[in-house]
């Protein structure tokens, strides 16, 4: 996709002519201590993301050195840490999480330092902003590259607020707001967020690049399956501002009134997954409902080219707005599904890409949007190839990648 804004940022000659003369690596620097990128992480989400911008780097050209917090000396076992296991930690195990976390910072960032200070100079720093934590601050050659800062939320604040684990956060605040602050360039996963980061740590928004999730041309290889009914599908984190127990209402409903069978299905790991078994008993909906847990990510792709229609609630949760760029969207439509969402930008460019999206504002909408689209003749299996390559086309992560690399002025000295 070609970047729309990219004029809009400052020349930097500098910078530029620093690109010209160094060789084409980049620093990929990931701080959150339970990302792993096996094929079982417990942080899917963030490990497509990263494998795959990775990738788009390698096909721009670019090499990566990639420095993970969870794969430094002593620091692995928090990659084994689920979200589930610290959805009720009282007040006191969170303080003891708390001081962990700083300390774990700072061994992370002596890590960085370590490994930097012999090293040549890389073109790029790119940071993946997490909690507590500012890697590019030990980079010791951190004064002579162009700084990335990828903001996928106001994370203190999410941490603290919605995920309820996290009591310092006027430190985290600081910190977050430090390593915002000192980049040559953030990257924003929406325009809304752009806006909360303006707002929350004062960074000027012509430095701020908007930059959506992608998608991967490997979705491509897997073929649709066949099946029985109509199967509704949601894969992701099972987290409070998802709607989830609200929307499985809506779909038992939906079912009672279909003239074929109905079936949900969840792929997923989270702080509210024990809750949701419980209201799904409760509610008498075991035949209706299927928890599949977390699946490495090639099976759970797999289990999605049976799934009709792919669903994603994601509401606002301690922020003004919806600010997250929504990576199930892209996935959902790149493997042919209908897709079934509240509004976003991720949903209105899929889109116009062919995706078949359905937007809804609340439930009278989602209720009627999901009742007419299983009254309906499935598409046709050319119109559904037909939407995934041009998915696929217009959201690479390739694309993705180069729009970052233009405004840092990269793409010029590797032309």
């Amino acid at each position: 996709m070609k970047n729309q804004n990219s004029a809009e940022f400052p020349a930097r000659s500098d910078q530029t002519n620093l690109a010209r003369s160094q060789n084409s690596q980049v620093d990929y620097l990931v701080g959150g201590f339970r990302i792993a990128l096996g094929p079982d992480s417990n942080t899917p989400g963030p490990r497509t993301h990263i494998v795959n911008f990775i990738e788009g780097l390698h096909r721009n050209k670019l090499q990566t050195r990639l420095f993970l917090a969870s794969s430094f000396p002593f620091m692995g076992r928090f990659s084994r840490i689920r979200q589930s296991d610290y959805s009720s930690a009282g007040s006191s195990k969170v303080i003891v999480a708390d001081i962990v976390r700083i300390l774990a910072a700072l061994w992370c960032g002596m890590n960085v330092f370590a490994k930097t200070v012999t090293s040549p100079a890389p073109v790029l720093i790119y940071e993946r902003a997490a909690v507590l934590q500012s890697l590019t601050s030990f980079h010791a050659k951190k004064h002579r590259a162009f700084r990335v800062v990828e903001a996928n939320g106001i994370l203190s604040r999410e941490t603290a607020q919605d995920r309820k684990v996290l009591r310092a956060e006027k430190l985290a605040a600081a910190v977050e707001r430090h390593v915002l602050r000192k980049a040559d360039l953030v990257v924003a996963v929406s325009e809304r967020l752009k806006t909360e980061i303006v707002r929350f740590a004062g960074v000027d928004a012509d430095r701020i690049l908007v930059v959506p999730n992608g998608v991967s041309e490997s979705l491509l290889t897997y073929e649709r399956q066949a099946h029985e009914g109509r199967v509704v599908g949601f894969v992701g984190s099972v987290v409070k501002w998802q709607n989830l127990e609200n929307i499985i209402a809506m779909v038992a409903d939906v079912a009672e009134s279909a003239r074929e069978n109905v079936r949900f299905e969840l792929v997923g790991d989270g702080a509210e997954l024990s809750a949701l078994r419980r209201f799904v008993q409760q509610r008498g909906l075991e035949d209706l409902v299927t928890f599949h847990g977390k699946l490495p990510q090639t099976e759970a792709f797999e289990l999605m080219t049976r799934w009709d229609i792919g669903l994603a609630g994601h509401q606002k949760s301690s922020s003004e707005t919806m600010y997250h760029s929504p990576l199930k969207l892209y996935e959902y439509a790149a493997l042919g599904l209908s897709i079934v969402c509240t509004k976003s930008l991720d949903a209105r460019i899929l889109s116009e890409s062919g995706a078949d999206v359905h937007q809804f504002e609340n439930d009278t909408e989602f209720v009627a949007t999901l009742s007419d689209l299983i009254s309906k003749p499935l598409r046709t299996s050319y119109d559904i190839q037909m939407s995934r390559e041009s998915v696929v086309s217009d959201h690479s992560w390739r694309g993705r990648a180069r729009q970052v690399l233009e405004v840092a002025g990269i793409d010029q000295a590797l032309a």
